[in-house]
């Protein structure tokens, strides 16, 4: 084995061992943290704002048929709140703009 696959290997060990101590670092804080007042607002936005930072590039790559995925997508949202809906809903929007336009 020669010396870069070595240190990719330790690399690789090192940040998984960081990755899991962040991920059980929150699981230990996650019981301390009080869901009062203006904590359980910001713990309540939080899941769509993660979501949106993940969207968004997505659908800027996407162009013009992403934006309209995304509000077809928001709309459904906004009107019926089933998840499961708005993603079919964003996926066949997509698939038809590639497919025909």
């Amino acid at each position: 084995m020669s010396n870069t696959e070595l240190y990719a290997l330790i690399i690789i060990f090192l940040v998984s061992i960081g990755t899991y101590g962040l991920r059980l670092s929150g699981l230990l804080l996650s019981g301390k943290i009080s869901n009062e007042g203006k904590i359980r607002i910001f713990l309540d936005y939080l899941p769509p704002t993660l979501l949106l930072s993940f969207v968004t590039p997505v659908v800027l790559k996407e162009g013009f048929a992403g934006i309209v995925a995304f509000f077809f997508i928001a709309v459904c949202m906004y009107k019926t709140k089933n998840i499961f809906l708005s993603m079919i809903i964003g996926i066949v929007t997509i698939a038809i703009s590639r497919n025909f336009l």
